[in-house]
Parts: C-alpha cells; structure tokens; sequence
C-alpha cells in the first residue's frame, strides 16, 4: 500500500477560533494593564519607603560618629558624602527619579513619593 499525502490549501481569514482567542486575548489586555500598572507603582513606592529607611539610618550613624549634623530641612541629602565615610553600601536612587531631600525633622523625604509634609501633617506629628 501507498501512502498518499493529500495537501489541501486553507482558504479564507483567520476563522471563528482565531477571532475568539483574540477577543479573549484583547479582554484579559483589557482588565490586567491597569492592575499591573498599579501594582508597578505601588512597588516602586514600597522600594522608596524602604531605601528611605536605609538612608535615615546612615544619616542617624552619621550624627553619632561626628560632632556636627548633614540634616537640615529641604537641603539635598549627600549620598557620595555618605557612601565614601562607609555609611552607605551603595549609592541609593528613587525607582522613578525622585530626590532625597530631608523634611523639617530631619526625616528623609523623596520628592515624587513623600513630598514635604504639609502644616497640618506635621502638627499630627507633635
């Protein structure tokens, strides 16, 4: 017996199947793009908050090792200062670009995620 290998040549577009797999498609495109958006920023201002803490804590060794304080409200935070005394690992950044500045109380604030607090804030704070 031989075998014959029938080749038959599809015809038309892409088909019910192929249309419904790219309306299932576009649909979960759809629903998830903005949950996954949210999510990228809600980590990024988790990583902030958390860089944040590293560089308050370098700044509090600073204060105890030397007589005198970096911290003064709205004054940008030396980092290089910081990294090249040991306080600091590595030079620390803001996930979205924000700068490190310290707050009223020498807390360290980043200008996209924690601006400066506002009067009623701060009064909370007390």
């Amino acid at each position: 017996m031989k075998s014959q290998i029938i080749c038959m040549e599809r015809q038309g577009g892409i088909g019910v199947y192929g249309f419904s797999i790219l309306l299932v498609l576009v649909f979960f495109a759809a629903v998830f793009t903005p949950q996954f958006l949210k999510m990228r920023t809600g980590i990024y201002q988790v990583s902030c908050k958390e860089i944040r803490r590293k560089i308050e804590t370098a700044v509090t060794n600073y204060h105890f090792n030397n007589t005198h304080s970096i911290s003064q409200p709205g004054k940008s935070i030396d980092l290089d200062m910081l990294l090249a005394r040991g306080y600091l690992m590595e030079t620390q950044y803001c996930p979205e670009g924000g700068k490190y500045i310290f707050g009223p109380r020498g807390e360290v604030l980043c200008t996209l995620h924690y601006p400066k607090p506002t009067q009623e804030a701060s009064d909370k704070r007390k």
